[in-house]
């Protein structure tokens, strides 16, 4: 990369040369009387210069510029997570649950905003919101909870009437898993029968 940066810069002089001199030409021209036929040649020569010049290094850059391109793996604009494994794992689950809920949030506002749908729709998109907003908060307030009690990497979807956990753990024990359904039993009213709890690791 440092080099074809070198070479840019060569080009770059080069042509800031041309210019000058192709100016210069000009002027002495214009200056000592020369014809006009004189003048126009000495400026296309030196532009047939600068083309010879820039044709030779624009190809030479251009491989460069190829060779480093296939250096470069995967596809471009693919978002990538550097840490791998289970981390990566919860964290993703939780970008998706947050996607899905921007989503849904949009087209029940976008419902509530329409002026020609019925009053009973608007009450119905707004009743969904309410309640899609009570969900966000209750799985906060689980995932805050479960920190507290040593699962720090945890993702928690939550509907009306159940709960899909996800933990960074080796292995849960029946008291671990007491633990995490009496937190989701004290803040909703989802029944522990309802409540899947599952433990993934590296």
């Amino acid at each position: 990369m440092k080099h074809l940066f070198k070479k840019n810069q060569i080009i770059i002089a080069t042509l800031a040369v041309m210019i000058a001199i192709a100016g210069y030409l000009n002027y002495s021209g214009t200056l000592f009387g020369d014809e006009a036929g004189s003048t126009e040649a000495n400026a296309d020569l030196v532009n047939q210069e600068l083309l010879d010049i820039s044709e030779e290094d624009i190809a030479t850059g251009t491989e460069e510029i190829a060779s480093n391109d296939a250096e470069v793996e995967g596809t471009p604009g693919e978002a990538v997570l550097t840490n791998g494994g289970a981390d990566s794992t919860v964290a993703q689950a939780k970008v998706s649950r947050e996607q899905v809920r921007a989503q849904n949030k949009e087209t029940l506002q976008a419902i509530i905003d329409n002026t020609t749908i019925s009053e009973d729709e608007k009450q119905d998109a707004i009743a969904q919101m309410v309640q899609m907003t009570q969900l966000s908060e209750q799985e906060v307030t689980i995932e805050t909870l479960m920190a507290s009690k040593g699962f720090s990497e945890a993702v928690v979807n939550l509907t009306q009437d159940s709960a899909d956990i996800v933990v960074n753990a080796e292995e849960l024990t029946d008291a671990n898993r007491a633990q995490i359904e009496d937190i989701v039993t004290r803040k909703t009213e989802i029944a522990p029968e309802n409540i899947v709890i599952t433990p993934i690791h590296e």
